[in-house]
């Protein structure tokens, strides 16, 4: 299994950074590609570019991140879905040639929105320190870490206060979405894109629904639980079809660190597991509030997680994620740095059976 970080930007500094902590490679975002971030598709020229540049670092490209706003009328049901779709297949076809063997799809509606929908951006919350995050209602970031440390947060009840407060937070501007026309709108766009990625050789993976919340936004969401994740990976029955496996999220579906562990068994022993979000919560969704904290202090044991991966061979990469809020830090550099460290720290010793 192979530790790395989000390539936003394919900048000298930040290929570096990635290197200097030791990751084995970056995840290429669409936003760090100009052709498929200007029109949703990608070359093989451009990514074979993409992936000698990153490799000139002494890294390797781990996968690729499509553009949250390239599914928008995929999961909305528009018109111009079969475009997306069309854009999608090709740059799976490219990624296949340029040697990029996993390519991330967004399956949540709500996200493939413009940034800023439905939101009042900046608003502090009642808490002292708090400031509303801005990827939805109740999520903040909040000084509750150690030594005040700011910590990405859900919290139920202020998600129901800031809904009252812009109707927009509920009010789906394409209508809102059952959970029926959630799984057909997915069977139709994997029905299409599976073959296209078996044929090419690339793994499609699938983020779970983040906040995992059973409505969130005019959505019923499909992928909250890992009996949604279970349909999901056998939709359209192939090896290609797995996921981008995020451990804070399944944890925060509120099934208890048990549970949560079976649920990691289930997809890592069937080889659906591409990447996984090696994140550490404390709380759940079932108990109204969860924040996302430091790799020792949630509720798992990420060395029993990773010795879980290790025992089923899993060959897949990993991704901190986020990054917890240290004073001081400036885009999240200090963070990373420390997740990064203890995630290596935690390979070392379940490679050394320590």
């Amino acid at each position: 299994m192979k530790i790395g970080l989000a390539l936003t930007q394919l900048t000298d500094e930040r290929l570096r950074f990635v290197k200097q902590l030791g990751c084995d490679g970056g995840f290429v975002h669409a936003q760090a590609v100009p052709g498929l971030n200007q029109t949703g598709a990608a070359t093989a020229e451009e990514l074979a570019g993409v992936r000698r540049l990153v490799e000139s670092y002494g890294l390797e490209v781990l996968l690729l991140r499509l553009d949250y706003q390239r599914h928008e009328g995929i999961l909305w049901g528009l018109p111009h879905r079969d475009k997306e779709i069309a854009d999608i297949s090709a740059t799976i076809r490219a990624a296949g040639k340029a040697g990029i063997h996993t390519v991330i799809v967004n399956l949540t509606p709500w996200r493939s929105l413009p940034l800023g929908w439905g939101q009042t951006p900046g608003r502090p919350g009642p808490g002292e320190g708090d400031l509303r995050n801005g990827s939805g209602p109740g999520r903040y970031t909040r000084p509750v870490g150690r030594g005040g440390a700011v910590l990405l947060t859900h919290d139920r009840a202020r998600a129901a206060e800031d809904a009252a407060r812009s109707p927009a937070e509920t009010n789906a501007p394409h209508g809102h979405v059952t959970a029926e026309e959630m799984w057909d709108r997915i069977r139709y766009f994997y029905e299409r894109i599976i073959p296209v990625a078996e044929e090419a050789g690339v793994n499609i993976g699938a983020h779970p629904n983040d906040p995992p919340e059973k409505r969130y936004r005019g959505v019923e969401q499909v992928l909250n639980t890992a009996e949604g994740l279970k349909q999901l990976v056998e939709l359209v029955p192939s090896p290609r079809n797995g996921l981008l496996l995020c451990l804070g999220t399944l944890h925060e579906m509120g099934t208890g660190p048990e549970d949560t562990m079976a649920a990691i068994e289930y997809f890592v022993s069937r080889k659906k597991i591409f990447n996984a979000h090696f994140r550490n919560p404390k709380g759940t969704i079932p108990n109204g509030y969860y924040q996302e904290d430091f790799l020792d202090e949630g509720d798992l044991d990420m060395l029993a997680v990773l010795r879980l991966l290790s025992q089923h061979d899993y060959d897949g990469s990993l991704d901190p994620d986020h990054a917890v809020g240290i004073v001081g830090d400036q885009g999240g550099r200090i963070g990373f740095a420390w997740e990064i460290g203890y995630m290596k720290a935690l390979k070392w010793a379940v490679q050394r059976g320590a």
